[in-house]
């Protein structure tokens, strides 16, 4: 796919996203041959039902004694977890060395109501904290669906190929978080998908798809 492609993809996706008056409507759209081998898998990334309230953060900070003021488990917090699910989900996090990722989604949860977070690292896991609180407008965001929005503000097509190779987010992108948090509870949508419980889930869904089939990978550097 060349950059030509991949713009007339994503405008296109877009158009049907605004276009949309339902969540099944949404769900049609993943039928599209050029994203649908690139969708969610589901049994892997189910939807989550639940969400975290700030105020049960602060019980854990304040009454368990589990997680400290930095957002950090205590270091004795293995001693303390007694149901077998708490120490399966912990044991998983522990293996696969993602502790430490953790007190950013805690974080995201705690700014839920902060428009202007200082926040500069592990934007991906701290956006996700503030989705978990299911605020309308707080969406799941990842390298692809980014990516794709990238594509579709695009203003220069000589940026397409730099938008394409995007692999991490960070820092630089926390504008383009923003646009794309904006976009969502726009006019651009229309006023029947924005009258729906999570909404912003299934756009997720499709720009991940849509993100993931456009990427383009990073030339190697040469050996010297």
């Amino acid at each position: 796919m060349n950059d030509s492609e991949a713009i007339k993809l994503v405008k296109e996706i877009f158009q049907l996203i605004k276009n949309a008056k339902s969540i099944a409507e949404l769900e049609k759209i993943e039928s599209d041959q050029r994203i649908f081998k690139n969708k969610m898998d589901i049994d892997s990334y189910p939807k989550i039902e639940f969400n975290i309230k700030e105020s049960e953060i602060q019980f854990l900070i304040d009454k368990s004694e589990m997680i400290d003021k930095n957002f950090n488990f205590s270091k004795d917090i293995t001693s303390k977890l007694t149901d077998p699910l708490s120490k399966l989900l912990y044991a998983t996090a522990w293996k696969n060395g993602d502790l430490k990722k953790i007190k950013h989604i805690i974080k995201g949860i705690q700014d839920c109501d902060n428009e202007n977070s200082n926040q500069d690292e592990a934007l991906v896991f701290y956006q996700f904290g503030k989705y978990l609180t299911k605020r309308q407008g707080e969406p799941i965001i990842d390298q692809h669906v980014i990516r794709a929005f990238l594509i579709y503000k695009l203003d220069d097509k000589f940026q397409a190929t730099e938008f394409r190779q995007i692999e991490t987010i960070n820092k630089n992108h926390k504008q383009t978080i923003e646009e794309y948090k904006k976009w969502l509870v726009s006019d651009e949508l229309t006023q029947e998908l924005r009258n729906q419980l999570d909404y912003s889930y299934f756009i997720d869904k499709l720009l991940f798809a849509t993100g993931k089939s456009i990427k383009m990978k990073k030339p190697k550097k040469q050996k010297s």
